[in-house]
């Protein structure tokens, strides 16, 4: 069963995450291993009919041992590369976990980096002891956050992405003032339409993005974290920081992939006060 964490910033965000059960991991992971058994089945298949021919032509079998040798090594790279260029290209995410709406994070609640996915994943062939995930599955019935070795080791956790992290699960403090428009977004274009000049009439900077799902309470939450920032109460960075967390957020609420914004240069910033100005401009 899925358990929910609340991990708080010391600016008093607090963000609330869905962490993944037993289940939802093993089924991403079984995925995961069909994925990579079809892809060693054909590396061994063609690797052995190769080496096949290469032993008829020596007697000795010299070829044959060494190329044997190969295959094992390369089956090795890549079961354990196979995790470890996913969830790093990916932000914590392979096929399996993509399918089924899990992330691997870090327990502060910070996007994983190389170092941690490189950890998690060479403690892994312990958690794969003595069978499948033996020692794995051990250790994520006892810990309450589902954690294996690889996860205590490397600081992280696997969460569920989808309907449960939603922005309205950011809690921030009682609303002070409106921010007012300190992030320009002058030279950013949506994924999908041309760059947005603005102008003194702050025409819509979204057109043909539908914000039907950004809230009232949403945009509060916006208002709130933009005013901190602009009177400095949270640094810049710290403030792109969380702004980039809210962005995820509420872009996966509308249909989107801030990734793909993010490819196009938009600001975490620049994006959520653009969210603000598009409902303004459309009087919603």
């Amino acid at each position: 069963m899925d358990e929910h964490i609340t991990i708080s910033t010391p600016e008093q965000v607090a963000f609330q995450y869905e962490v993944a059960g037993i289940g939802s991991r093993f089924v991403a992971s079984l995925l995961d291993h069909l994925i990579l058994g079809l892809a060693i089945t054909l590396i061994w298949c063609g690797a052995v009919a190769f080496g096949l021919s290469s032993f008829a032509a020596d007697e000795s079998g010299a070829v044959f041992y060494l190329i044997l040798s190969l295959i094992v090594l390369i089956i090795f790279l890549l079961f354990w590369g196979y995790f470890v260029i996913f969830e790093t290209l990916w932000n914590g995410q392979t096929p399996g976990k993509r399918a089924g709406r899990l992330r691997v994070i870090r327990r502060s609640g910070q996007p994983v980096g190389a170092g941690e996915v490189m950890v998690r994943n060479l403690v892994r062939l312990i958690d794969l002891m003595p069978g499948f995930y033996g020692i794995g599955l051990i250790s994520m019935f006892i810990d309450k956050e589902a954690r294996r070795l690889g996860d205590f080791a490397a600081g992280t956790i696997v969460i569920r992405e989808g309907e449960d992290i939603r922005l309205q699960n950011v809690r921030v403090p009682e609303p002070s003032l409106p921010v007012a428009s300190v992030f320009q977004a002058e030279s950013y274009g949506a994924p999908d339409s041309q760059p947005v000049i603005s102008a003194p009439t702050r025409p819509d900077p979204l057109p043909g993005v539908s914000l039907r799902d950004v809230t009232h309470e949403d945009q509060r939450l916006i208002r709130e974290l933009l005013a901190r920032v602009h009177r400095r109460e949270i640094a810049w960075d710290r403030g792109q920081e969380l702004a980039t967390r809210m962005a995820y957020a509420v872009a996966s609420r509308m249909g989107h992939d801030f990734r793909e914004w993010q490819q196009r240069g938009w600001e975490p910033l620049v994006f959520l006060e653009s969210l603000l100005n598009a409902k303004d401009a459309r009087g919603e």
